[in-house]
């Protein structure tokens, strides 16, 4: 990158980090590493090009004012007044639906081509829900109706993405029975994902974790 007349190298590459997640205990995660800090990214995965990314909303909205997670030593133990550890849960999660998909249907992401997925942490205040939107998954921190848990659990991680899936084969519409049978496979593949990832520890309740 060339800045002010001068060569300034930047450089990105895969680290195998550890992540003490809110929900699943200590987990080997894959994180990048710019030079300077470990952040949320990883183009292990897929086809590349940045394949799983978590973001932080900061509980805003606004997609496109999300920033890195960091740390400085790629050992993730981000307890703080913002639930910050919450988003290693989110970001295990989807390397997990990954590599389930991967190893259990021979599938490459959502789509079967690689898409990146890039999941979006703390939406919102006081925001009780989670959501694929076609394109990505937003994970709110919670309300009093669930003594503000982040709802970044492996089961829903799976849910989520899951959603991608169905879009790009079956396409269900979300409405009516056709909305019911989209949700059912969601919910579904969500418990196979936990019972794949954490086989020491699943149940077949959606969303036990945290609620």
């Amino acid at each position: 990158h060339w800045s002010g007349g001068q060569a300034m190298l930047f450089f990105e590459t895969n680290a195998n980090g550890t992540a003490i997640t809110a929900y699943s205990g200590t987990q080997n995660i894959v994180s990048d590493f710019t030079g300077a800090t470990y952040r949320l990214r990883e183009t292990n995965r897929g086809t590349g090009n940045g394949v799983i990314n978590t973001y932080n909303l900061l509980t805003g909205t606004n997609y496109g004012a999300a920033v890195d997670f960091t740390d400085a030593d790629n050992n993730w133990n981000n307890v703080n007044a913002q639930k910050d550890e919450y988003a290693t849960d989110a970001h295990w999660g989807t390397e997990m639906t990954y590599d389930y998909f991967l190893t259990q249907h021979n599938r490459n992401s959502y789509d079967g081509a690689g898409a990146p997925l890039n999941s979006y942490v703390h939406y919102d205040v006081n925001y009780f829900n989670a959501f694929w939107d076609g394109t990505r998954m937003t994970y709110g921190d919670g309300s009093a109706v669930n003594s503000f848990k982040p709802l970044t659990s492996l089961d829903v991680c799976g849910h989520e993405i899951t959603h991608g899936v169905t879009n790009f084969t079956s396409n269900l519409t979300y409405s009516f029975e056709s909305g019911a049978l989209n949700e059912g496979f969601s919910y579904s593949f969500g418990k196979a994902i936990e019972a794949y990832a954490r086989p020491a520890n699943y149940d077949w309740l959606i969303g036990a974790d945290f609620f």
